[in-house]
């Protein structure tokens, strides 16, 4: 009950910190903001055939179950008639 807005106040904290020091350690946040913004956009352009095959196998893990139960149904649903119709 006390820490329902706990967040908001360390980001204000947060600020406060960020006003109050000089301007070299403003300085230095902003240079590890960039190279960090920079590490992201790095990482995100390597993108190899391992990435590919990972997001293939996750794609299909997801899909096959599904695939699965719609064919035995479909498969199910074509035997009845077929039998239906020969009987």
């Amino acid at each position: 009950m006390f820490f329902i807005h706990k967040d908001q106040v360390d980001k204000d904290v947060e600020k406060i910190r960020e006003y109050t020091l000089g301007p070299e350690h403003l300085e230095k946040k902003l240079i590890k903001e960039a190279e960090d913004t920079r590490k992201r956009k790095e990482n995100v352009s390597e993108f190899t055939w391992k990435d590919v095959l990972a997001m293939t196998i996750a794609i299909i893990q997801v899909i096959l179950p599904f695939l699965i139960v719609f064919i035995l149904a479909m498969t199910a649903a074509w035997f009845f008639f077929w039998y239906m119709a020969h009987h």
